[in-house]
């Protein structure tokens, strides 16, 4: 692992009639706090305890679409079975519940997705007591037992990491979305909120633009960065996945700050074989998108329970894992090679993350624990 100096906060101008971002020198808002120390989930190195997903056909999953965790309560998204599998800390299987169709609680999901990536990561979120679930159709809040709650339309999706990305319960009659928007060719980093008692009431909380070129929504260059949003107490933290900081948002207040991230050195557009080629998207060729607004620099992020930002740097291998974790109270950064990057965190040392098989397109879950010497 590498020490970085400690990074110091940016202050980026905000596009609404919000609260401006404080003077450069502060970290996070006080409503998200973190140790100061290193966090609990930092080793040296990580060894595999169990996993799911390569068992007997019950445990078959047939498309990874998100997890999310909260003490030893995992729930995993299967998309295409459809349904929600609830695990043990140790990847057992408890129960699952879930089925397709287009009614209140049914997952409607009609575009296939066969690969594991970043694509669905934010889809699902469960904060010990309520668990919501994006579909691309609508987001549907559920208690721990899979009793269905109630749900809001949102079925503005592209392919890849646009449109809806993040969910969050906030309580249990208030949920959370972030969208990554192109409209008109402006891209817009938007918080939303909607409520149960009128769930087709939209309530926008924060937005920032991002540079990207106009395109029809889904053609994509594979370079171009794409947004990453995670939660973490009353305060939600987001990359627009290209530039070197991260803006921290305060819920209560839409008060919005920005930590400094290290740097991280990737290719210019144009060094790479593939940044001429043409990309393909869920199975279908597409015309050569033009040149990246903003470079892909960034490749993940998630916040663990001790307050510090995990963030995948972008690589020219998916197998490849070089992460920087960063305090969201003091701006201190570390480095390291982990076997794989976090999904959802377990308990102190542990966390999960998603894998697929190269030689069949399996996918599946591993469970990872700190080596402490």
């Amino acid at each position: 692992m590498d020490r970085l100096p400690i990074a110091r906060a940016l202050a980026v101008a905000t596009t609404l009639a919000l609260p401006c971002t404080p003077a450069a020198g502060q970290v996070a808002p006080r409503s998200c706090t973190a140790s100061v120390d290193q966090t609990r989930w930092l080793a040296e190195s990580y060894r595999e305890t169990n996993t799911y997903g390569l068992g007997n056909e019950e445990e078959w999953i047939a498309s990874y679409g998100g997890l999310a965790a909260e003490g030893d309560s995992l729930f995993l998204y299967d998309q295409l079975r459809p349904r929600i599998v609830h695990l043990s800390g140790e990847l057992e299987e408890r129960h699952a519940f879930g089925r397709q169709g287009k009614g209140p609680g049914e997952f409607n999901y009609e575009i296939p997705v066969t690969w594991v990536g970043d694509a669905a990561e934010g889809h699902v979120a469960f904060d010990g007591r309520h668990l919501v679930v994006y579909d691309r159709n609508d987001i549907a809040s559920f208690g721990p037992g899979g009793e269905f709650r109630w749900s809001a339309l949102v079925p503005d999706f592209n392919l890849g990491r646009m449109g809806v990305v993040f969910v969050s319960p906030v309580v249990e009659d208030d949920i959370i979305f972030g969208v990554d928007s192109l409209d008109a060719g402006r891209r817009r980093l938007q918080l939303w909120r909607v409520r149960r008692p009128d769930p087709n009431h939209r309530e926008i909380l924060w937005e920032r633009p991002a540079p990207r070129h106009g395109t029809d929504g889904h053609t994509l260059h594979r370079r171009e960065a794409r947004s990453y949003w995670a939660r973490h107490q009353n305060c939600v933290v987001v990359s627009d996945g290209g530039r070197p900081f991260l803006w921290v948002v305060d819920l209560s207040t839409a008060q919005t700050d920005s930590i400094a991230l290290p740097d991280w050195e990737i290719p210019e557009f144009g060094a790479l074989r593939s940044d001429r080629s043409v990309l393909n998207i869920g199975g279908r060729e597409v015309t050569q998108p033009p040149e990246p607004a903003l470079l892909w620099r960034w490749r993940g992020l998630i916040v663990d329970p001790d307050g510090h930002a995990w963030l995948r740097a972008w690589t020219q291998s998916r197998e490849e894992f070089q992460v920087f974790i960063v305090s969201l109270s003091s701006g201190e950064s570390r480095r390291l090679n982990p076997p794989g990057f976090p999904t959802a965190f377990g308990a102190p040392g542990v966390f999960y993350t998603a894998r697929e098989r190269s030689e069949t397109d399996e996918h599946y879950l591993v469970r990872l624990e700190a080596v402490r010497r």
